[in-house]
């Protein structure tokens, strides 16, 4: 009997390893080779799956935002969570958070020369702000404007104590990145709760 090939299996072998080694190397580093290497397979493998290098890449930007979002979601299907418990999900709080990160960060420095990775990360905030407006909306508060800076807000908040904690360690551990984000998002809630208060 011929062998059966699990090729979905297969494209997430190759784009897990691309993770690994954009977030070892950055995006120039990223060659085909290494991600081939990293997947135990060969070049031509590689190229059976994705057509160039940036389809390989792009998988790897969407794979780690996907991953987070389903953490997220699983979380979200329990009413009883707090939008601090749900994004802190998204911080770099662990070997794994850090690497989806590194795969981030690597992707914003590319994006701002590359128009069509500019619009893979305009998608992506997109899709994360209407998510966010979404968990304050289901919250009680009233959809509009106000929401969706709130969610903007919360998510310039992760930006910068997620980059904080990537490229210093030993000064953003877990406990002090989950306190500062606390502080933001009570600073928030606190804001939409007062109409008249300017986001």
């Amino acid at each position: 009997m011929p062998k059966v090939v699990d090729h979905e299996g297969r494209r997430r072998d190759i784009t897990a390893a691309a993770c690994r080694v954009i977030a070892e190397s950055g995006l120039a580093g990223a060659t085909m080779r290494d991600i081939a290497g990293a997947a135990g397979c060969t070049t031509g493998m590689v190229m059976h799956y994705f057509r160039s290098k940036d389809e390989v890449l792009v998988a790897a930007l969407n794979s780690v935002s996907q991953a987070v979002a389903d953490r997220v979601a699983a979380l979200a299907a329990d009413p009883s969570t707090g939008i601090e418990t749900l994004l802190c999900e998204c911080l770099p709080m662990d070997d794994r958070r850090r690497l989806e990160w590194l795969v981030w960060i690597a992707f914003w420095g590319s994006a701002a020369h590359d128009p069509a990775l500019a619009e893979e990360q305009r998608d992506r905030y997109r899709t994360w702000r209407e998510a966010l407006q979404l968990v304050l909306e289901t919250a009680g508060h009233p959809p509009g404007a106000r929401v969706e800076e709130a969610a903007e807000t919360l998510m310039t908040a992760v930006d910068g104590i997620g980059i904080q904690a990537v490229f210093d360690p030993s000064r953003w551990p877990p406990e002090r990145q989950a306190r500062r984000l606390r502080w933001q998002v009570a600073h928030v809630l606190a804001d939409l709760a007062e109409p008249d208060r300017v986001l």
